[in-house]
C-alpha cells in the first residue's frame, strides 16, 4: 500500500487537500500499490484538484519511489501510433526505473518487442538527492528508484548491443549524457520525452544532432509531475535520428532541425 508522509513544507493540510491528494494517489496506484495506467481525463482532473505542492510531494516522496513522467492510456496509444509511422518493431526503454512505461507499451502492442534497461545509479535515495534536499527532508524516509523485475541492469551501450533496438525511448532522462550516448549508439531513432529547459537534467549537447520536434498527440497528451491539470502541459518530445546523425558526422555535414 502506498504511503505519503507529511512535512512542514506542505503547509496546512486541510480536509479538502487531503481528499484531493488521496484521489491523486488512487489514480496513480491501486490498493496493492501497483502502478495504474489512468485515462487522461481522470489524471488531469486529479491533478487540477490538488495543491501543486501536493502533486510534487505525492510524486516525489511516496513510499514506492519517485515518479516523473505520468503515462496515460491515450499517451501510450499515441506512442504506439508513432512507432507504426516510423516502422519500428524493436524498442528499448533506457533509464527505465521500475519499467512501468515499457510494460504499458508491451501490453498495448503485443506485436512489439519491448525491452528495458537501467544502470540503477539512483537505486538509493541519497544518490538522487542534492545536499540541500537531504538537509530539508532529513526526517522523511525518502525512497530510491526501484528497478523492475524485467528491467536489465545495463548501461545504454551494452543494452543496445545486446538487443539491437530500432528505437531507444528515454522518458525524463537523469542528469548526465544518457540521451547523447543513446544517439551515438547504433540505433535508428532516439525518442526523448522531457520538458522545456533543463529540468530533466539532460546536460549533454544534444542540440548538435539531427532531430525533429514532435507535435500532435505524442506531445499534447503527455503528462508529468510539473503539470497542474489547469494550464498548458509541460511535456516536450524530440525524435533524434541516430543513423542520419552518424552518416552526417562521417560525411562532415552539419546538423539540421525541423518541426512538423
Amino acid at each position: 500500500m502506498i504511503e505519503i508522509p507529511s512535512h512542514r513544507s506542505l503547509g496546512r493540510l486541510t480536509p479538502a487537500r487531503v481528499r484531493a491528494r488521496e484521489t491523486l494517489v488512487r489514480t496513480l496506484w491501486n490498493a496493492q500499490g501497483e502502478r495504474r495506467l489512468p485515462a487522461d481525463r481522470a489524471l488531469w482532473r486529479a491533478l487540477a484538484a490538488c495543491d501543486p505542492r501536493d502533486v510534487w510531494w505525492v510524486c516525489e516522496m511516496n513510499s514506492y519511489g519517485p515518479l516523473y513522467f505520468l503515462p496515460t492510456r491515450e499517451w501510450v496509444l499515441a506512442l504506439a501510433r508513432l512507432l507504426d509511422r516510423l516502422g519500428v518493431r524493436r524498442v528499448l526503454e533506457a533509464g527505465a526505473g521500475d519499467g512501468f512505461l515499457a510494460r504499458a507499451l508491451a501490453l498495448a502492442r503485443p506485436d512489439l518487442v519491448v525491452r528495458a534497461c537501467d544502470s540503477h545509479a539512483w537505486g538509493k535515495a541519497k544518490a538522487r538527492m542534492s545536499p540541500r534536499d537531504a538537509r530539508e527532508f532529513s526526517g522523511v524516509r525518502v525512497q530510491g528508484i526501484p528497478i523492475g523485475a524485467e528491467v536489465e541492469r545495463l548501461a545504454i551501450e551494452a543494452a543496445v548491443v545486446k538487443h539491437r533496438p530500432e528505437l531507444v525511448l528515454v522518458a525524463w532522462a537523469p542528469p548526465g549524457t544518457l540521451v547523447e550516448r543513446a544517439i551515438r549508439s547504433p540505433v535508428r531513432y532516439v525518442l526523448d520525452v522531457s520538458v522545456d529547459g533543463d529540468v530533466c537534467g539532460n546536460g549533454s549537447k544534444t542540440w548538435r544532432f539531427e532531430k525533429e520536434f514532435l507535435a500532435g498527440a505524442i506531445e499534447a497528451r503527455g503528462v508529468c509531475r510539473l503539470d497542474d491539470g489547469r494550464s498548458e502541459r509541460n511535456t516536450r518530445v524530440t525524435l533524434y535520428e541516430g543513423a542520419k546523425t552518424r552518416r552526417r558526422a562521417a560525411a562532415g555535414g552539419r546538423r539540421a532541425d525541423r518541426r512538423r
